[in-house]
């Protein structure tokens, strides 16, 4: 007998016209619920004309909203006479994360963007991971991966490119053109630190062109966040075809093309209260003092001084006042050739 690609259920039916919103549902037997499932939203809209198919997802970690705010707007108003092609629409992945506001899933304690290729028959978010990566992204030829940041990160607007060391050329062209088009501030060329579970590492091993954007931070939700979401998440769409524009979209500005390098991520040597003494954006040197490690239930002991490995631009940085040891303090990247990247008109 042939395994099951996923554990998952849905009203939806992927081949059919128009527009579809509906549910994906995962079952899941709690104490107060025996026969009870995880509800996913999800929308299809297929529309009159032929095209890509393209799928957007928010809420991997269910602590950044930007995403979702702009996916529920797209499946609200996007017509199928609007659409070449077929949009996918997830705006809440990772729903029980959500709706707990957390990183990770109060249901197992796991991270959505640290299991992929997931588990059809493990813990639930390991068969959400299951679900995107056997069902959903066979179908599709272009990925876009809305983040903002969460709850522990101040982050430079971006998107990445996530780069394995199977990717076709042609493949990695295409999300770098999407990149383009998607128009942050930051395009960030990234390995994820040799870490391939993430939904962008995943649909890369398949071949599928896609891109993670970081539109926000801190866990809350900006007016700024949002409205670039929408600018830039118009821009691809119209790029990639599925969504033509109906009138002229803002021009995407430059943006910065960099990379994560080696040793670019700041991890905390013990526990305290850290004092970061650079805003995002600025430029370090290696041996440069990054902050002060405090420990303000003793006063008589001075701060640690913490330096820089590598020198490059500050990137993300910890939201968090207080530390322990392991935690990402800050993550550097360093200009790749090609600044700043002429935003791609339509």
């Amino acid at each position: 007998m042939t395994p099951r690609p996923s554990t998952f259920f849905t009203d939806i039916d992927w081949q059919a016209p128009g527009k579809q919103v509906g549910s994906a549902w995962l079952p899941y037997s709690a104490h107060d619920d025996a026969w009870g499932a995880v509800t996913i939203p999800l929308a299809v809209i297929r529309g009159e004309h032929d095209g890509p198919t393209v799928f957007l997802t928010g809420a991997i970690h269910g602590d950044e909203y930007e995403g979702p705010i702009v996916i529920n707007e797209l499946i609200r108003s996007v017509q199928p006479s609007q659409v070449r092609g077929r949009l996918i629409l997830m705006p809440a992945a990772n729903a029980p994360a959500m709706r707990a506001h957390s990183r990770v899933s109060p249901l197992d304690g796991r991270n959505l963007a640290r299991v992929f290729p997931g588990n059809p028959f493990g813990t639930p978010t390991e068969q959400i991971a299951a679900f995107i990566h056997n069902v959903v992204f066979p179908q599709c030829d272009a990925y876009v991966d809305l983040h903002a940041g969460g709850s522990s990160l101040f982050i430079e607007e971006s998107a990445q490119v996530v780069v394995t060391p199977s990717l076709r050329d042609e493949t990695r062209e295409k999300a770098e053109a999407m990149a383009r088009w998607f128009g942050a501030r930051y395009t960030v060329v990234t390995d994820n630190m040799g870490d391939p579970r993430t939904s962008c590492g995943a649909a890369a091993a398949l071949g599928l062109a896609a891109i993670a954007a970081e539109m926000g931070a801190n866990g809350s939700i900006s007016p700024t966040g949002v409205q670039r979401t929408r600018e830039c998440v118009a821009r691809v769409l119209d790029g990639l075809g599925v969504l033509p524009a109906a009138a002229p979209l803002p021009a995407a500005g430059p943006s910065r093309l960099v990379r994560m390098a080696p040793g670019a991520n700041l991890l905390c040597p013990g526990d305290g209260w850290f004092e970061p003494l650079h805003a995002l954006g600025r430029r370090v040197e290696a041996g440069e003092v990054a902050g002060r490690l405090h420990r303000l239930s003793e006063p008589g002991e001075e701060p640690r001084e913490i330096r820089f490995a590598v020198g490059g631009v500050l990137y993300s940085q910890r939201t968090f006042g207080i530390a322990r040891q392991g935690n990402s303090l800050c993550v550097l990247v360093e200009d790749l050739p090609g600044n700043a990247t002429p935003g791609a008109q339509h």
